[in-house]
């Protein structure tokens, strides 16, 4: 146990050294993110009404605050596999393969680095959240939002590795997490409540689990529960999708890394 632990750790140690170089990535990641909560979070801001409709009693900016904090971790951790490829291409991968390292090491150290970096990333978003006026009732409460975040985003770095391991080139892989990313964010709760969405739509919403993420993070700021789903369940489901995303990815990784690229 303790040589698995140290072939995660190394694989983690040498994914954050990558990212600790990435500057520029790191600016362009926060882009995204930030011009929602800021642009997006005024433009809407007239819609203060529907949300108030349904008892959220802040305002609109505040509502959605949580939801770009997890469109932060879901495009950082699912564009993160994309090292994968990288490593597979240049012979890093063959290198690792070719050492006692186990392969299942090799996916959780790569989903545990990006999964850290998606948080750091999230909690410059709450920085930028505070900086513009978004109201923070309880600050001892950033700590658990932060867990969280690490835990949802370990989930969707799995989704990455996986499509990572599987696609046999960049064009495949960057389809197939562009078709994902951006639909599971609207598919949830994140920019409007669960109950303002067609019967149709909150059923989808309801199988998502980035909804009952949002939900989790957004009653942790603001003290406002949201659509009639307790705590425990979305806590559950969360729980639930992560490990069944580290079990698959792990599996997938270790099935289809030996495989031509």
């Amino acid at each position: 146990m303790n040589i698995l632990f140290n072939d995660i750790y190394t694989i983690f140690w040498r994914e954050l050294k990558r990212y600790k170089k990435s500057r520029s990535g790191v600016l362009i990641r926060l882009i995204q993110p930030a011009i929602w909560i800021i642009v997006i979070g005024n433009t809407f801001s007239g819609t203060q009404p529907l949300i108030q409709s349904v008892g959220f009693e802040g305002e609109y900016i505040e509502f959605m605050a949580p939801g770009v904090i997890i469109l932060t971790a879901i495009f950082t951790s699912i564009f993160g596999g994309v090292n994968t490829l990288w490593d597979r291409r240049y012979g890093f991968m063959n290198k690792a393969l070719s050492s006692p390292v186990s392969r299942s090491s090799i996916a959780l150290g790569k989903m545990a680095a990006i999964s850290l970096i998606a948080a750091l990333q999230a909690s410059l978003i709450i920085g930028i959240a505070l900086a513009i006026g978004v109201s923070f009732p309880n600050p001892v409460m950033i700590a658990p939002i932060m867990a969280i975040v690490i835990l949802f985003s370990l989930g969707f770095s799995g989704i990455s590795v996986i499509v990572a391991a599987t696609a046999k080139s960049q064009e495949t892989f960057w389809g197939v997490i562009n078709f994902l990313g951006m639909p599971l964010f609207m598919l949830s709760p994140a920019l409007f409540p669960l109950e303002l969405l067609p019967d149709w739509l909150a059923v989808i919403a309801k199988l998502n689990p980035v909804t009952y993420t949002v939900l989790l993070v957004r009653e942790l700021m603001t003290g406002v529960s949201e659509g009639g789903i307790p705590v425990l369940l979305s806590l559950a489901v969360l729980v639930g999708f992560v490990f069944a995303m580290v079990a698959l990815a792990s599996y997938v990784f270790t099935r289809e890394v030996n495989k031509p690229f």
